[in-house]
């Protein structure tokens, strides 16, 4: 279980900031956001007209700049002195430097190069340092529009304090977060910090609770949002460090680096080993002095035997392994940032995903419409289905849909369709009852580069769909007049010219525009609207709302001239249809949803859009079904851990969370056992990447600050792609569980060897350098064949390993047999060859049945439950050049003189090479029968089911 250390809720904005004036901590108890504007003004002790310039430098003196802390780097001393610090590398270094003195220097020169490597490869890895931070402050605006004594300046974004007053208009970055003081129309695109993929209106005059969430905050404007439309002026309440984005930051620094399951498997299975290797060393020298045994050759032997206990080619093996799983899923677009996110994503339990832009497409997109026959029907229909029912009244509405918008396309990428122009003959303006002819519908759609608002970017892509080109209408019917949209009215009304006609295009949130309306579009043109049709639209509107789809009402009229700024255009208006438009999921990720869920991996959904919309997005992708819980982040925030703990065994969607929220929420999985991928793109999600067992960013739409702080980045945006990782991560996990049980068999009859030898009074049946050459020369090729072996084809369809130790317990059984069987054989070897030869050729013999058999028994070592000629995963031609390979660097050191004599082996007979390659291979079959036992047993329902291979 996870231990668990949470933080203090997010402050109310601008308290985080360090040193601050004493007005700014008397409006700490209400946040910003819900204080009036004069309230505002006097606890910050500035006006409209912004602070002096002398007031100004004072609080900025006094307060810092505004920009994000930085967090100093870790030293090489720091890395140096955590590599060495480890249990295992720690016991090669005693053994290292005892060797020294006792003047073996060939033996102190392999450890300390050993020792030299794997520190090397961990400080490497370490090097790759966090630049969240670096990525956070890149997205600071490097200017701001100001009004100090009265007068508009620009002035470097860093030097705002608190009280500046700072203008906005469309296109620009916030600087800070501010109080907005007015608005007009405005809007701020706030994805990255509340993941809404639409705008959040902005009013300066709106009354919102003091526990509302960040995107309900409608008063407010925060640092790093862009503008999409409009106008405001606000007041500076928090800067750098205080500001939304900062106390993000804040998460990231104060968030420590935490451990992947491999690292705590890793840790877990050193301090085992240096126990085992601390207390067999321990007892050789007493054991060995009881016998009145000399000490320095005792201590050469204990020396040997600590060797024995450290599998030296693990940590570089294992790293290994992870990098090529690295290389395989980075063929599939998934970029690994840290090797251990590898082996971490294949015991991945759950896997918290946010929904715009990881779920979705992360646009808006026309998914219904519903013209005026279809509102007598109380029903809407897909596009498609609609444009094929009534031609010629989608034409209308792609009329209005395309002139009463201010967005626009990339250029260039405008549609060449059958664009509404006028002069056609037979065609009827909409003000004569009539529309422009409906385009065809088979236009073909140019790329979905839109510059502006997400929704009326979704009305242009619509209109072009169906052929029209927005450009050529706007041409042919100029824009005379319009009434910007405001969040009073919902409407927003352009007015336009066609052969000597004016008329209006209206759109606009139905409840606003349907009171306006006298007449509604028919297939025959305009005719009265009657209280009938008036329930007909609520509901059908009401019903599209209930499936979390934004709805948009769109009417038109004939003008009898150019009207006056002051005229109101928006009344006697024809009623031309709805639409509903949504953020759709992509089209292959409940497939993902459901491969996650057979492989028991559960998907939870976290967003800060709201519920309805979170819960209509997990219906349609399988991840909420009946009986799951919708969590909000107002209900959230009212539950304590235990209470946290409870739900998210039970719900599948958080919907209106804050960046804390879903580090709570992480922590919260994580301590109950689960191991945690988190997937997002946005400022908001970082947290939460980093504090997840892994982290998975978007690399199309994530923000830079997700890719810095997350693990893995998929570079296709493609929530499929996490389906692969984990299956690679499962395959890399499995391998290197094959990879330890390889290399710990030999080296527990390494221990078994030395310690019965002691016991026994023997002496050593084994040099220090024959231990080495054992555990490196012939062990690491065929493990890192090993670590390349083809996945099992079940793989996806047993639940995830939840061992918290590296190997299993049926596997651990088998590597003690394994170890036994080997020590046991070699043994025998060493009584026959010191009976036959003496001491030179029993050591000869043992070093030569531990190097064969563990050469053999890489090729058994390949399933657990297979037997070595059956293979379903596939063919590892590696391993059969690995083991060719260690056998012939095992040949030359027993066959030609110099290095045998250097490892302190002596020339062996053809019995002698008989009983050895006998004893080896002996090892081989006790493997194979115990496999055998195991499926007999497996069949006859005594054993353990579906092993994993």
């Amino acid at each position: 279980m996870e231990p668990r250390t949470t933080p203090s809720p997010a402050a109310p904005e601008g308290t985080a900031a360090a040193a601050a004036p004493s007005p700014r901590a008397e409006a700490a108890a209400t946040p910003w956001h819900a204080k009036p504007t004069d309230v505002v003004l006097a606890a910050l002790e500035t006006s409209p007209d912004g602070l002096t310039d002398a007031e100004a430098r004072r609080r900025l003196a006094q307060n810092g700049p505004n920009e994000l802390a930085s967090k100093p780097p870790k030293t090489l001393g720091a890395m140096v002195r955590e590599q060495l610090g480890d249990p295992m590398v720690l016991i090669l270094v005693v053994a290292a430097v005892l060797s020294a003195l006792l003047r073996e220097w060939a033996e102190a020169g392999i450890i300390f190069a050993i020792v030299v490597v794997n520190a090397v490869i961990g400080i490497v890895q370490e090097r790759k340092a966090q630049s969240s931070l670096e990525a956070l402050r890149s997205l600071s605006a490097p200017t701001a529009r100001v009004v100090r004594g009265g007068a508009e300046e620009i002035l470097p974004a860093r030097d705002l304090v608190l009280g500046d007053v700072v203008l906005l208009d469309d296109g620009s970055m916030v600087p800070a977060d501010l109080r907005l003081l007015d608005s007009a129309s405005l809007r701020a695109q706030e994805a990255s910090l509340t993941g809404e993929s639409v705008p959040s209106e902005k009013d300066a005059d709106a009354a919102v609770a003091p526990g509302a969430p960040l995107g309900d905050r409608s008063t407010m404007a925060f640092a790093t949002s862009i503008v999409t439309g409009g106008r405001g002026r606000g007041v500076v309440t928090a800067t750098g460090m205080g500001t939304e984005v900062g106390q993000i930051a804040g998460l990231l620094e104060g968030d420590e680096e935490l451990d992947t399951p491999l690292k705590r498997k890793l840790a877990s299975f050193g301090k085992l080993l240096t126990i085992v290797g601390v207390a067999a060393a321990l007892a050789v020298v007493a054991i060995g002095l009881a016998y009145g045994r000399p000490f320095v050759p005792l201590l050469l032997l204990a020396v040997s035997l600590a060797i024995s206990v450290i599998p030296e080619s693990l940590p570089a093996t294992a790293t290994i392994v992870m990098a090529l799983g690295v290389q395989r899923m980075a063929r599939h677009e998934a970029l690994v940032r840290r090797l251990p996110a590898v082996e971490t994503l294949g015991g991945a339990t759950v896997i918290c995903t946010d929904k715009t832009g990881t779920l979705t497409e992360n646009r808006m997109s026309v998914v219904r419409v519903a013209l005026g026959p279809d509102l007598d029907r109380g029903a809407a229909q897909e596009p498609a289905a609609a444009l094929a029912a009534h031609p010629a009244l989608f034409g209308d509405l792609a009329f209005v849909a395309a002139l009463c918008n201010d967005a626009s396309f990339a250029e260039g990428e405008e549609a060449p369709g059958a664009a509404v122009n006028g002069g056609a003959e037979g065609e009827r303006g909409p003000t004569e009852g009539g529309r422009p002819p409906a385009a065809a519908a088979d236009g073909t759609a140019a790329p979905d580069t839109v510059i502006g608002d997400p929704t009326e970017g979704a009305l242009l892509v619509m209109a072009r769909d169906i052929g029209v080109d927005p450009a050529a209408l706007r041409a042919s019917y100029p824009r005379l007049a319009e009434r910007p949209f405001d969040s009073d009215r919902k409407r927003m009304a352009t007015v336009h010219e066609r052969e000597g006609q004016v008329v209006a295009a209206v759109k606009g949130a139905l409840d606003g525009l349907l009171p306006r309306c006298a007449f509604v579009m028919d297939d025959d043109g305009p005719r009265p609207i009657t209280d009938d049709d008036r329930a007909h639209a609520l509901e059908v509107a009401a019903r599209l709302s209930d499936e979390a789809l934004r709805v948009l009402a769109f009417a038109t009229r004939a003008l009898p001239a150019v009207p006056g700024d002051e005229e109101d255009i928006e009344r006697e208006l024809v009623l031309v249809g709805l639409v509903g438009m949504m953020d759709p999921p992509r089209p292959d990720v409940r497939t993902a949803v459901d491969t996650c869920r057979t492989a028991g991996v559960r998907t939870v959904m976290i967003t800060g859009d709201h519920a309805a919309t979170a819960r209509a997005i997990g219906e349609e992708l399988d991840i909420y079904r009946p009986g799951d819980l919708v969590v909000t982040g107002e209900e959230l925030e009212e539950m304590d851990d235990a209470a946290l703990d409870d739900a998210v065994r039970r719900a599948s969607v958080f919907a209106r969370v804050s960046p804390y929220h879903k580090l709570r929420i992480v922590r919260a999985l994580k301590h109950d056992g689960e191991v945690t991928a988190m997937t997002g793109d946005g400022v908001n999600d970082a947290p939460a990447l980093k504090a997840a067992d892994i982290g998975v960013a978007m690399g199309i739409t994530g923000t830079d600050v997700a890719k810095d702080a997350a693990d893995m980045v998929l570079l296709d945006d493609r929530f499929t792609t996490i389906v692969y990782a984990v299956r690679e991560g499962r395959r890399v996990h499995r391998n290197i569980q094959k990879v330890v049980q390889f290399l710990v068999a030999d080296n527990l009859a390494e221990i078994v060897v030395l310690l019965a030898a002691v016991a026994l009074n023997w002496n050593a049946p084994l040099t220090a350098v024959m231990i080495l050459w054992v555990n490196l020369a012939t062990a690491t090729l065929p493990a890192l064949a090993l670590g390349v072996e083809p996945a099992s084809r079940h793989i996806m369809e047993h639940p995830p390993l939840r061992a918290g130790t590296l190997l299993e317990g049926r596997q651990a059984r088998r590597v003690v047999f394994q170890g036994l069987f080997v020590a046991a054989f070699a043994l025998l070897a060493f009584v026959v060859g010191r009976e036959a030869g003496g001491d030179a050729v029993g050591r000869t013999m043992v070093f030569g049945v531990l190097a064969f058999s563990q050469v053999l028994r890489a090729v058994n070592q390949r399933s657990d439950t297979d037997p070595v000629w059956d293979r379903e995963g596939g063919r590892n031609p590696q391993l059969v050049w690995a083991v060719a390979a260690s056998t012939a660097l095992m040949l030359v050191v027993l066959l030609v003189p110099p290095v045998r004599e250097a490892f302190g082996g002596a020339a062996m007979d053809a019995w002698q090479w008989a009983t050895v390659l006998g004893l080896a291979f002996l090892s081989l079959v006790q493997t194979e029968a115990a496999k055998a036992i195991g499926r007999w047993r497996a069949r006859r329902g005594q054993g353990t089911a579906g092993l994993q291979g």
